[in-house]
C-alpha cells in the first residue's frame, strides 16, 4: 500500500487510488464502493469501515462522516482519510479502537463534491463555493 502523504491535497484520482488501496490492504475492514456519481460523471466514494468478522456494516449502530461538500473545504477530505488511516493502522493495537471497529460500522465519504474539488485544486484553480453544476438549473 502506498504511504499516504497527508501534507497535499489530493486530485480525484490520487484520491480514488488511495481508497482503493485501503479496501484492498484491509479487506477484512474496509470496503469502497460508488454511492452515485457528480454532475461530471465522477465516481462518489464511500468507505465502509468495520470489522466485518463480528458482523455485517448493515447490522451495527453507525457514524457517518462525510467531507468536501462544498468545493473549497478540500482539508476535510484529508480529514476524512487521516481518519481511515488511524483507525485502519491502530486496529488490533489500540483498545478503544479495535472495539469501536468490532461493534460500530463507520461509513466514511471523504468527498461529496469531487467536481468542485477539482476545478480548486486544478493546475489554474478557479474558485467556485459549490459544484459545476450550473444554477439556476436547465433542467426541468
Amino acid at each position: 500500500m502506498p504511504k499516504p502523504n497527508f501534507n497535499k491535497y489530493l486530485r480525484y484520482d490520487e484520491l480514488t487510488d488511495l481508497i482503493a488501496a485501503y479496501a484492498k490492504e484491509y479487506p477484512e475492514l474496509v470496503k469502497m464502493e460508488s454511492i452515485g456519481k457528480s454532475y461530471e460523471g465522477r465516481e462518489i466514494w464511500l468507505l465502509k469501515v468495520t470489522n466485518y468478522k463480528t458482523g455485517n456494516d448493515a447490522e451495527k449502530p453507525a457514524i457517518w462522516i462525510d467531507a468536501n461538500i462544498h468545493a473549497m473545504e478540500v482539508c476535510t477530505s484529508a480529514v476524512g482519510m487521516y481518519f481511515v488511516d488511524t483507525v485502519t493502522k491502530q486496529y488490533g493495537k489500540n483498545e478503544e479502537i479495535t472495539r469501536a471497529l468490532d461493534t460500530r460500522a463507520f461509513y466514511i465519504v471523504p468527498r461529496l463534491n469531487p467536481d468542485g474539488a477539482e476545478l480548486i485544486l486544478a493546475d489554474h484553480p478557479k474558485n467556485v463555493r459549490s459544484s459545476t453544476r450550473p444554477y439556476p438549473y436547465d433542467e426541468e
